[in-house]
């Protein structure tokens, strides 16, 4: 039968101070690639073995014990030894009980048990549990259930004897010096006798017939009632640490071997587990996460010993402090600007950072040579996007964004790169010389063009600019998806301006495929219509509401109301009111004004260029007619 492998964790205790565990397999070990992997085994492997429950009897040992996540484990390894093996004996069981049977009674055993998971056909076995002793006897006592250490002077003392014993003599003296007699039970309490040490308790046994046995049974502990913290150390020196630096910490407690020993620093990282170095010292090299960030942070030390004493917390007589870099941002694919060839476009995400912002740093290299060098500093955080000008047609060129906080610590982004366009663009779109229509709805420029050619055809972009030389930095004023639609028509202009537009071809991989030629026209200045006011709707007798029809001139700029006492409109006085940019606000309530007095209003149109056209005259009389 083919055997299978064991991944095993194994400790060791190595002079530079660090307990470091390594994964063993077969004749090789694997060292663990840093300080993560040293303090845990991973998911792999299973927990050790604890709280550990031991009784004894005539030729046998019963043992139970606790595993965390239970459900996880496929067996247990059980390992005996005694002074008359000569090597250890291993037995398996796939429950958290065992009883070992057939032994020799006054014999000392020692077990140790590990648990196995099997993954994938492979066998992990984690960390042994720690050694318990019995002695299987005809009569035996065992205090509290075969452990080491207790905290506490009073203890549970199992008691193993025939069922014809009816008393238990006991003492804690092996002179039986101020003895108590008890009535026989298989589990008695006792008081051990005080001050912290080995202590042993010393037991005879009497039957229903008066008959005592010659020879006692004892059983020993250890009195541990209380933990300590001595020191508590690191290695900073004072200098700031970040994200994937390491930390040394260093706990002396003076007692080995104890449950639990952990640092936790103020404001940061809770819980930083140090490793037992078997000499009542305790460190690990600690690799800070990077979501840390503390200011002259206190260092807080924790210690329980192997009897469950909990040492008063100490703090380090030092501080740390931990700088968090700023988060990288996310740099987009660099886009075609201008013609494309000389000119690339860069965009990203905004900082997380924003409090400590100091610089966006825009580097850039050739594709292949990883040589970046710097372009571009920019200092306001909104600003994310930057277009990087002068570069070489047909070339490939590769971006880098750096964010810098205000402690100099930064954050790279990722990469991206992009190709600028060759000089010699095939077969672009002609552009006709645009139109200038003017008509009573609404005047327009048509553009025509001819029909791409381009085999990866996506869309046509229309841009359009006051001053030549169009790029796609231009306002885009449309976007055609249909390569057989090859006209357009703009009306969102001013009157007195001269516009430029070139039409570009952009491919499926969203880049400019070609770029045509550029036309202009020239919008003629005109005069605006004249719009027309209804007659006043009397409100109150101080009031009216006026109201006109809407202008129609592309170069609107506002309506100015004119208002005069009599049947004549003076225009050469101030208005009373202007409404400018919304031309569908075409209503106005003129308020407190005289009862019984003719009043007389018109309304001009401006536009933008300041030329006007006036309304007709209306004329209404508050409170009523004349």
């Amino acid at each position: 039968m083919k055997m299978k492998k064991r991944i095993e964790w194994i400790q060791y205790v190595f002079t530079g101070g660090l307990l470091m565990m390594l994964l063993l397999t077969s004749a090789c070990v694997k060292k663990p690639t840093g300080p993560d992997e040293s303090l845990q085994g991973g998911n792999a492997f299973p927990g050790k073995p604890f709280d550990i429950h031991i009784s004894i009897g005539d030729g046998l040992v019963r043992l139970d014990w606790t595993v965390n996540e239970r459900a996880t484990i496929d067996r247990f390894i059980i390992t005996r030894r005694n002074v008359t093996e000569t090597q250890s004996v291993e037995f398996t069981s796939t429950d958290t009980v065992f009883v070992n049977q057939n032994l020799v009674n006054g014999q000392e055993y020692v077990y140790s048990i590990k648990a196995i998971k099997i993954i994938d056909g492979k066998e992990f076995a984690g960390l042994p549990s720690d050694n318990i002793s019995a002695k299987p006897n005809v009569y035996a006592v065992l205090l509290e259930d075969g452990s080491e250490f207790t905290p506490n002077r009073s203890v549970t003392i199992g008691v193993t004897a025939p069922s014809t014993t009816s008393i238990v003599e006991l003492s804690n003296s092996p002179d039986f010096a101020n003895s108590s007699s008890i009535q026989f039970s298989a589990n008695v309490q006792w008081a051990l006798s005080p001050g912290d040490g080995h202590k042993g308790v010393w037991a005879r046994f009497q039957d229903k017939d008066g008959q005592t046995t010659n020879a006692a049974v004892s059983d020993s502990i250890f009195l541990d009632t209380r933990a300590s913290i001595f020191t508590v150390e690191e290695n900073t020196n004072g200098q700031t640490k970040v994200a994937a630096d390491s930390i040394y910490f260093s706990m002396y407690t003076g007692e080995p071997f104890g449950r639990r020993a952990s640092i936790e620093i103020e404001d940061g990282p809770r819980d930083v587990q140090l490793n037992d170095l078997g000499t009542g010292y305790y460190d690990a090299w600690y690799v800070i996460p990077k979501d840390a960030d503390v200011f002259q942070a206190k260092i807080t030390a924790y210690f329980t010993d192997r009897a469950g004493n909990v040492a008063t917390p100490i703090f380090a007589e030092s501080r740390v402090t931990i700088l968090r870099a700023p988060a990288a941002v996310t740099l987009f694919k660099p886009v075609i600007a201008g013609d494309g060839r000389t000119s690339l476009k860069l965009s990203w995400s905004l900082t997380e950072d924003e409090h400590d912002f100091q610089t966006y740093e825009v580097y850039r290299a050739l594709l292949g040579s990883n040589e970046f060098a710097l372009v571009s500093i920019i200092a306001q955080s909104t600003e994310t996007s930057f277009t990087d000008t002068n570069l070489t047609p047909n070339t490939t060129y590769v971006y880098q964004v750096v964010v810098r906080d205000k402690s100099g610590l930064t954050g790279e982004s990722n990469e991206e790169s992009q190709t600028t366009r060759p000089d010699e663009i095939a077969n672009p779109v002609i552009l006709y010389e645009p139109l200038f229509f003017e008509n009573d709805e609404v005047d327009k420029i048509d553009l025509t063009w001819t029909q791409s050619a381009e085999d990866n055809f996506n869309s046509y972009h229309i841009y359009r600019d006051t001053s030549p030389n169009v790029t796609t930095n231009s306002k885009l004023v449309s976007i055609i998806s249909l390569v057989d639609n090859t006209t357009y028509s703009d009306t969102h202009f001013k009157e007195n301006q001269t516009y430029y537009y070139s039409v570009f071809v952009y491919d499926d991989g969203g880049q400019v495929a070609s770029i045509s030629n550029e036309v202009s026209v020239t919008v003629p200045n005109t005069i605006p219509d004249p719009i027309y006011v209804a007659q006043p709707i009397i409100v109150d007798t101080t009031g009216f509401q006026l109201s006109w029809s809407q202008s129609l001139d592309p170069d609107f700029a506002n309506y100015r109301i004119f208002r005069s006492r009599g049947n004549t409109v003076i225009i050469t006085n101030e208005p009373i009111a202007i409404l400018s940019g919304d031309r569908l606000k075409t209503t106005y309530e003129d308020r407190n004004l005289t009862n019984g007095i003719t009043y007389s209003y018109r309304v001009f149109v401006y536009d933008t260029n300041g030329d006007f056209a006036g309304s007709n005259t209306v004329t209404e009389v508050t409170g009523g007619t004349n």
